[in-house]
């Protein structure tokens, strides 16, 4: 559902980019960025560092906002 969303909201977005990570298979990366429970959904800047995280499944207002605000 959360994939189907971001999928959704970034169409018109071409400079935002969706990554899906199956947790499971990236144990190593989950410890390191600190993800305790999934989907946990990360919004990075252009250079890669965490700008925000939503936690469970993202709203769509709450989605835009993230990307509006890693845009200005």
């Amino acid at each position: 559902m959360t994939r189907t969303l971001i999928t959704d909201v970034i169409t018109d977005m071409p400079d935002i980019r969706h990554i899906d990570i199956d947790a499971e298979s990236h144990l190593d990366l989950v410890r390191r960025l600190d993800i305790r429970s999934t989907p946990t959904t990360l919004f990075l800047d252009g250079a890669g560092i965490e700008r925000g995280r939503a936690i469970g499944a993202p709203k769509r207002n709450e989605l835009i906002e993230a990307i509006t605000a890693l845009k200005a």
